[in-house]
């Protein structure tokens, strides 16, 4: 179970905490965050999903929700290791940008690694596959419906704000 703070509309703490799952007021939001990792030769870590899972299996990027108490920068850290067994600092986390939707806020990081597939840990029941994908790869995988929508729109929106 994952309890999660909650946030008014200029992302303020409201004091309150919600479980995952369950339903959100008007004026409550949530934080996540998303992991974009790029290797030196320009291509993305990509995860399909667990089958049993909404947009199963879909590729996407590493992310997830920000639990009680912790920051973004945090989550990130701890669902890239959960998720892939990646290990970063915090520090070598870069904030990308913030996207604001619905009742969340999403804070996209890139962090630069050169990881070979073979020492991706892919967590059971999340991800079922990972590969290195181009920039022209992932938008193929968009394109074909073969990328989870939501994600895909970010990618597009803010691929060419990332400092090479």
């Amino acid at each position: 179970m994952e309890i999660w703070d909650l946030y008014d509309a200029n992302r303020q703490p409201l004091g309150r905490t919600i479980v995952r799952g369950e339903s959100l007021a008007d004026g409550e939001y949530y934080i996540c965050g998303e992991i974009w990792v790029m290797n030196s030769a320009g291509q993305f870590l990509i995860t399909k999903r667990h089958p049993d899972k909404k947009a199963g299996n879909l590729w996407e990027f590493v992310g997830g929700g920000t639990l009680a108490g912790e920051t973004t920068r945090a989550s990130a850290k701890r669902e890239l290791h959960e998720e892939t067994g990646i290990p970063v600092d915090e520090e070598e986390l870069k904030l990308l940008v913030t996207y604001a939707r619905d009742q969340y806020f999403l804070d996209i990081y890139v962090v630069k690694k050169d990881i070979p597939i073979s020492n991706i840990r892919l967590q059971p029941g999340e991800a079922i596959d990972a590969k290195w994908a181009t920039p022209d790869e992932v938008q193929g995988l968009i394109r074909s419906g073969e990328f989870v929508s939501s994600v895909g729109k970010r990618f597009l929106m803010y691929k060419d704000k990332i400092e090479l």
